[in-house]
């Protein structure tokens, strides 16, 4: 099953390696940009060092063992990612129904259709109760596995008290136990967290891994998987997404703030904040922004009259008429790149996140203003 996973043949050379010569590490980071098989690689890695086949490359993704990991469903198998507050009871149960329901839909999700955007409505992080849950679990004795298997996802999403309350966990990580933290930000973790696991790299995926991909795997036609994986910088989730009949809503969205600030139009503007109202959390505006920067980065290749290199290619001529006559937004746009990226670091914080919307339209209305 490691041969599903494309683009990553040093990785996983490594990680097949350790299997074959027992040398497997107690905690692991994987790190990398965001769709490029991390997840992927963690479950079947876990699934490859407890797989009951005899005979046949592990993991097989046929015997009992690999199905229960499958579907996130084996007794020894502990996953932990972002949530909002669970309100665990003492035998783990979420107390709140509706949180309990979207964790489901999230687990469910996760297995059907990863590459699907998925949002809880509260702001998710790594909270201390679930780390608390986590050592517990670790303190019991494994049910039927050769190597109980954590996946920790996003890890840098832990608050500081919850990072030092797991830290205790990786100084003395249960025996045959293996922690698989997995993040794209690895610059927000405590450097006393990574130095006690085996950071592993995930590179980017190339442009023509990724549309190899959609049409082999997806069936999407060779133009659309073209478009797709240009747009998508590498990552595999967005170019399905972009791929498949349901198109990023994020995407459109950061199309129309873009058309109306070129417009000056300030009362479509408000318009569309209020229909974009429930979308408003940390987690999308970090994806919008993506999407604006790729979208700018197209305006001002445009400007110079220039075709060769634009990203979203299906939306060529909505990005020709706001590029019309702006022959000064490529000089404009390395600074207003720089202000995205603050601004991107300013929604990891505490901040308004309407003001931010806000700032974002005035912003680029600047930009694209003749």
């Amino acid at each position: 099953m490691f041969r599903k996973i494309k683009g990553q043949e040093s990785t996983l050379e490594l990680l097949q390696k350790a299997i074959e010569h027992d040398r497997i590490s107690q905690a692991y980071l994987f790190h990398g940009s965001d769709g490029v098989g991390k997840f992927m690689t963690a479950l079947y890695f876990g699934m490859a060092v407890n797989c009951a086949a005899i005979n046949q490359l592990k993991p097989c993704g046929i015997c009992s063992s690999c199905h229960k990991f499958l579907s996130l469903e084996h007794p020894d198998f502990l996953y932990v990612f972002p949530t909002p507050i669970l309100n665990l009871n003492a035998e783990g149960e979420i107390k709140n129904s509706d949180v309990a329901k979207q964790y489901q839909a999230y687990l469910k999700n996760k297995i059907s259709t990863p590459w699907q955007e998925f949002f809880f409505k509260e702001i998710t992080e790594i909270r201390k109760e679930s780390i608390g849950l986590l050592s517990k679990r670790l303190e019991l004795s494994i049910h039927e596995a050769r190597y109980r298997i954590v996946i920790i996802e996003n890890a840098d999403m832990m608050n500081i008290p919850t990072a030092n309350a797991f830290l205790k966990t990786l100084e003395e990580p249960p025996s045959d136990t293996v922690i698989i933290m997995i993040t794209e930000r690895m610059q927000m973790m405590l450097p006393t967290i990574i130095s006690r696991t085996q950071p592993v790299y995930f590179k980017p995926l190339t442009r023509g891994i990724v549309e190899s991909i959609l049409i082999n795997q997806f069936e999407v036609s060779d133009a659309l998987a073209r478009t797709a994986s240009r747009i998508s910088a590498g990552n595999l989730k967005t170019a399905i997404r972009i791929g498949s009949d349901n198109a990023s809503p994020l995407r459109d969205w950061a199309f129309e703030i873009i058309t109306l600030a070129a417009k000056s139009d300030e009362l479509g503007f408000l318009a569309l904040m209020d229909k974009n109202k429930d979308r408003q959390k940390k987690d999308q505006l970090i994806e919008l922004l993506k999407y604006v920067r790729i979208i700018i980065s197209d305006l001002a290749t445009l400007s110079t009259e220039s075709e060769t290199d634009i990203t979203n290619i299906d939306m060529i001529d909505t990005l020709k008429d706001i590029a019309k006559n702006k022959t000064e937004l490529s000089s404009k746009t390395y600074e207003y790149l720089l202000w995205l990226e603050d601004l991107n670091r300013k929604i990891d914080g505490n901040v308004n996140l309407n003001l931010v919307i806000l700032n974002l339209f005035l912003k680029t209305k600047n930009l694209l203003s003749a």
